[in-house]
């Protein structure tokens, strides 16, 4: 196992019922670095964030955070080394934002479970740096989609995890919001975080990761470098769609062929 390795899987086969989605997959995740998963739908990209979290249980290979076993963590433990932005997150009604947010401080909460001051330093940070602090006292429930997301973001890094998973944490979001939080995971690997990423746009993934996995059918087709991994063969063989991949100055651009 690598030794600097924040999150490690090591032949990893994985699924749901009687199928398996993930067949033999090794991945490594550094502190201190962005990893984007990419591939196309049913490739086992959330199949992987499930694994790392435990919602997903293994059925073969190996799971490691911070060079221990996946399974040596109690779920509290856990929490603490481990945050998880997912897809379509609900958001219990009757909460406002900050409310939400406080919920990610509650693997560090004392016995009786009252946060402290640093606490509520930890949640404003987290707040002020997804822009929703303007609307912390708001009802979850009044709030966008765009704006539900980045209260789960900010729960997440509320949490001050060693690990970050983003299940398309771009999803719901317009332009804007989509380059900050990219910027965000970018950031949190600035602070020294590991920040394992699922996106779509391969363009975004271009700028914000610093090495990519891509997967196709539950398999590691291509990992390593942003340019070893966007090239027009491997891209064309994963998503069944021809595609040209262009350079510029913010590195590769690709663009299918329509």
């Amino acid at each position: 196992m690598t030794g600097s390795a924040a999150l490690e899987l090591r032949g990893v086969y994985a699924g749901y019922g009687a199928a398996n989605v993930l067949h033999g997959v090794d991945l490594v995740v550094a502190p201190g670095e962005v990893v984007g998963l990419i591939g196309p739908n049913g490739a086992g990209k959330s199949t992987i964030v499930g694994v790392a979290s435990r919602v997903v249980g293994l059925r073969g290979g190996e799971a490691f955070v911070g060079g221990a076993p996946l399974a040596s963590y109690g779920r509290r433990a856990l929490a603490r080394r481990l945050a998880v932005v997912p897809q379509g997150t609900a958001l219990p009604e009757g909460f406002t934002a900050i409310e939400v947010v406080r919920m990610g401080r509650t693997p560090h909460a004392g016995p009786f479970g009252t946060p402290g001051a640093h606490d509520e330093r930890e949640v404003e940070r987290a707040m002020e740096r997804t822009d929703t602090w303007r609307f912390a006292r708001r009802p979850v429930e009044s709030l966008s989609g765009g704006e539900r997301q980045r209260v789960v973001l900010a729960r997440a890094l509320a949490q001050r995890p060693d690990v970050l998973l983003l299940d398309e944490p771009t999803s719901h979001l317009d332009l804007r919001y989509q380059v900050e939080a990219l910027a965000l995971a970018r950031q949190a690997a600035v602070d020294g975080l590991a920040a394992l990423v699922v996106l779509h746009d391969l363009n975004q993934a271009a700028q914000a990761c610093d090495r990519l996995v891509l997967l196709h059918g539950g398999r590691v087709a291509a990992q390593g470098a942003v340019g070893d991994v966007l090239r027009a063969e491997l891209l064309t063989s994963a998503y069944g769609i021809g595609v040209d991949v262009w350079s510029s100055p913010r590195g590769p651009v690709v663009v299918p062929r329509v």
